[in-house]
């Protein structure tokens, strides 16, 4: 009944990582997208043209495959992201299921619990 207490900063927390990390990816704009910045300095690179920091063209080509790599694991993080909301969305469904409640406990995992001296 109150689930979306928990529910609502859940779904807004998604939101905007989920928002984000395709920012970072898929931006046409190279100050926020990461292949697009490969691209604009893949483009640079191709002309012999240096743009900065990069004061060479090797640090050019680091620049470019170190772009490549954040959008790789900007991406991997999103499917972490995603991989997680599908197993809690499985686990609650699973949960409401149930024709028994699932959520007590037994003497077995109390038995750590008793006094020292008792």
């Amino acid at each position: 009944r109150y689930a979306f207490v928990a529910i609502a900063p859940t779904a807004w927390l998604y939101i905007c990582t989920l928002t984000a990390a395709f920012e970072k990816i898929f931006h046409e704009d190279p100050r926020i997208g990461f292949l697009a910045h490969a691209r604009k300095f893949a483009a640079a690179a191709d002309k012999d043209q240096l743009l900065a920091p990069a004061k060479t063209l090797a640090e050019m080509q680091r620049v470019i495959f170190n772009d490549y790599v954040d959008a790789t694991l900007c991406a991997i993080y999103v499917m972490l992201v995603l991989a997680m909301l599908g197993f809690a969305i499985r686990a609650i469904r699973a949960a409401r299921a149930a024709q028994h409640v699932t959520t007590r406990e037994t003497e077995d995992e109390l038995h750590d619990l008793q006094p020292a001296g008792a």
